[in-house]
């Protein structure tokens, strides 16, 4: 598949997904506001985020397509691996605050949960939240800037999960304390991909090799070609995350 075709997929994708969530979250803000269910309104602020997220995972895409021009040599493809960046900062950040609330409500007063309306969003949620990351995924799993979307979509729906798990522990048992526990456990595995994310996007803006390619490996390659007596000063980066180049002085 060329290039040009992958990244019209990965602009689709973000596209559709985009339309899901942010169609989500209006439905949500005007059901919020109509039932006076502040549980709804808190929902629709944090799919606020995630749209904004998938918003930008978009004109980043949009931004990398861009021709290379005398004073862009390679273009703007680092455009799409700082979208990247900044989309998994921001997850690492919502990570804080779910920590910082959940430990608050357990060291302090635990406000009442209002189980059945979270519940129902809940599901409703998983559903758009699963759907919009199995588009993204089938369109490039392997770009950095759709990772960056596919774990914010993810976190999302283990966030659904969650807040079903805690809802029906409230419903059926009374414990109120299971809304921030399951909060944390989720925190910890959206940190963990998100981590993943920054780490990946880091390599690629220091310009680290591709995990792909070995330099060293690469300089016997060289050697080996006939005519050529000594090959130093190889060069490995990678100005996007899918693309790999290599500057060597041949002799």
């Amino acid at each position: 598949m060329s290039a040009q075709h992958q990244g019209d997929r990965v602009r689709r994708a973000l596209r559709l997904s985009l339309a899901l969530n942010g169609g989500f979250m209006v439905v949500e803000l005007g059901v919020g506001f109509y039932a006076g269910s502040l549980a709804l309104l808190s929902d629709a602020a944090h799919m606020f985020s995630d749209t904004a997220a998938l918003l930008l995972a978009l004109v980043v895409a949009e931004l990398a397509r861009r021709p290379a021009s005398p004073r862009r040599t390679f273009g703007l493809l680092r455009a799409e691996v700082l979208g990247a960046f900044t989309n998994a900062l921001l997850l690492l950040g919502a990570c804080a605050l779910i920590v910082f609330h959940a430990v608050d409500h357990l060291v302090g007063e635990t406000p009442p949960f209002p189980a059945v309306p979270v519940l129902v969003v809940a599901v409703i949620g998983l559903f758009v939240n699963l759907g919009s990351a199995w588009v993204l995924a089938r369109a490039d799993r392997h770009n950095l800037n759709v990772r960056a979307a596919l774990a914010h979509m993810l976190a999302d729906a283990l966030g659904s999960v969650g807040a079903m798990i805690a809802a029906a522990l409230i419903l059926g048992f009374g414990w109120q304390w299971a809304d921030p526990v399951v909060s944390l456990f989720v925190a910890a595995l959206v940190l963990w991909g998100a981590w993943k994310v920054v780490a990946a996007s880091t390599r690629v803006l220091l310009d680290f090799a591709p995990s792909a390619l070995d330099a060293a490996r690469v300089q016997r390659a060289l050697e080996a070609l006939d005519g050529v007596e000594t090959v130093h000063h190889v060069h490995v980066w990678g100005p996007g995350d899918t693309r790999a180049l290599v500057t060597a002085h041949v002799v």
